[in-house]
């Protein structure tokens, strides 16, 4: 705490500086001031928290410095020193909160108690405010989690509307008597998603960037909200209550922002109108729908309506699937390489002149595929290459070259070793949990060996220090964020696993040679 004492009548001030014992209470500056003006100035330069004041003085007095006092620091807690019991004095402070009212000449005891108790008074409600603080921070936190659940089950039909229309109107801005709705879906995990790329593969962050890019371009309409969803299929969702007719228009600016800041489109699922509220569920149908059974091969338009009845020649094309995944099953069991490369590549052939792809066809052709290959090698861990573009459209040329890839891989065959198994579950586990507090035990402990094995065959294995690892993870996770956010550096240190924002800095400066702010700057 800092102590301001306010006196024209300098052995008063000498006075409370010689009797009150500072060191005690930790007090970090005493100033001192002859009258209110002057207290004033120190006032707004030091903003100490406790302040004696007599009430007699030039220029301006002790009622007048109490009732700036009281308007401008509310909080802090003043002390009154008179020569006079007059009623007019002790009455300023008793209106503007002050602690105590002391009569001059001073008395020791009683100048020591009143300024204890106003340090305590001060200590008190000081930590009553930083508790508030923090819940309030908490809550800020907690606050979009719980809108993403409430809107999530709401569009889900797991929680109506009556429910939650007051607050959705209070906080949100959701109009109680709306009468059409529209949903749009964006989906990360499905088909190809190249700004999914750029964040390497971290959803969460991805799906935290989408949604602040939709709200700003819905804020300027107050047309919708979008928010990350809890339900599969579909990691964001713009749930639309007004000029619902400009649709369409709006999600084409979404894309728009998102390519103008990221340099990739998105596609975008989007239903019809609906009732609002009753058909809010039917919409979200109808919005994961038409992003599911888009056209993979269709070369123009990213925003894909829900269509009511669906091509007829699906059916020609699943059966083209079958016989195609029977040959490969077939060659497969072979054993021989060149056999199913053949497949494939007489495969990607028939794909690329298909009139009709979509992505629920895609998804489930690739699934069957793993399963076949799965049966061929137990062992393996089947992950299949990018088969889209730099626009993110499908290529058929792609998926042949990635499905080659991933063959020649099982075929040569030796199932991984326990060790280098071992080491890539905790490299994955680290991938996802860089952010939490993660120690060389809590990893022993995770995977039910010892410390010194941790280290020990993590660098036979990688070839790199365990600790070098994750320091290199979180650096690439934070220059990510220091590039793509406008988030503070104390905020991004969080999302990375450090607490301490200085200690973040040094370890960034340490492993790329510049501070955070420099790299974001350059």
């Amino acid at each position: 705490m800092k102590v301001l004492i306010v006196d024209d009548e300098k052995h008063v001030r000498e006075a409370i500086r010689y009797f009150v014992p500072w060191e005690k209470h930790q007090i970090a500056g005493i100033y001192e001031a002859t009258n209110g003006q002057e207290a004033i100035a120190i006032m707004q330069e030091q903003q100490p928290e406790i302040v004696f004041t007599d009430m007699r003085m030039p220029l301006m007095d002790g009622a007048e410095l109490l009732e700036w006092l009281h308007t401008h620091y509310p909080n802090t807690k003043t002390i009154v020193i008179s020569g006079y019991q007059d009623f007019n004095y002790v009455k300023p402070a008793i209106v503007y909160g002050g602690t105590d009212y002391l009569l001059k000449p001073l008395n020791s005891k009683q100048l020591i108690s009143a300024a204890e108790h106003a340090f305590q008074l001060w200590q008190e409600e000081e930590a009553e405010r930083q508790q508030t603080l923090r819940q309030s921070m908490q809550l800020n936190v907690l606050r979009p989690l719980y809108w993403d659940k409430m809107l999530s089950d709401l569009v889900a039909g797991q929680v109506s509307f009556q429910e939650l229309k007051h607050s959705l109107s209070e906080e949100l801005g959701m109009p109680l008597f709306a009468a059409e709705c529209r949903i749009a879906v964006l989906s990360l995990q499905g088909a190809d998603c190249r700004l999914l790329q750029r964040f390497h593969g971290d959803v969460g962050l991805t799906s935290f960037v989408l949604v602040n890019v939709c709200n700003e371009v819905l804020a300027s309409k107050q047309s919708g909200i979008a928010f990350r969803s809890w339900q599969a299929g579909a990691e964001i969702v713009v749930l639309l209550w007004s000029v619902v007719s400009e649709a369409e228009e709006l999600m084409r600016g979404i894309n728009g922002s998102i390519k103008q800041t990221y340099g990739v489109l998105m596609d975008i699922g989007l239903s019809y109108a609906c009732e609002f509220p009753e058909g809010i569920q039917t919409a979200f149908h109808q919005a994961r729908q038409g992003l599911n059974e888009r056209n993979l091969l269709q070369r123009e338009g990213r925003i894909h309506l829900y269509r009511e009845t669906l091509s007829e020649s699906g059916s020609v094309e699943d059966y083209a699937f079958e016989t195609q995944l029977e040959k490969l099953k077939i060659a497969v069991l072979s054993g021989e390489l060149d056999k199913m490369e053949r497949v494939v590549e007489e495969w990607s052939v028939q794909l690329a002149g298909l009139p009709v792809l979509t992505e629920s066809q895609l998804l489930r052709l690739q699934k069957e595929i793993a399963e076949a290959l799965q049966r061929w090698r137990p062992e393996a861990e089947i992950h299949f290459g990018l088969c889209y573009d730099h626009e993110g459209l499908f290529s058929a040329r792609l998926w042949r070259d990635g499905m080659k890839t991933l063959l020649q891989r099982l075929s040569q065959g030796s199932p991984q070793p326990p060790d280098s198994r071992l080491v890539q579950e905790i490299r994955e586990y680290l991938d996802q949990n860089y952010a939490k507090d993660m120690t060389l035990q809590h990893i022993a402990q995770r995977f039910f060996i010892s410390r010194e094995n941790v280290s020990r065959k993590f660098k036979q294995i990688s070839g790199e220090n365990l600790s070098d690892y994750l320091t290199g993870l979180r650096i690439d996770k934070a220059k990510t964020l220091l590039h793509n956010t406008n988030l503070r550096l104390s905020q991004i240190s969080e999302l990375v696993g450090y607490e301490d924002e200085k200690y973040f800095s040094r370890v960034f400066k340490k492993a790329t040679g510049q501070t955070p702010r420099e790299y974001r700057k350059q």
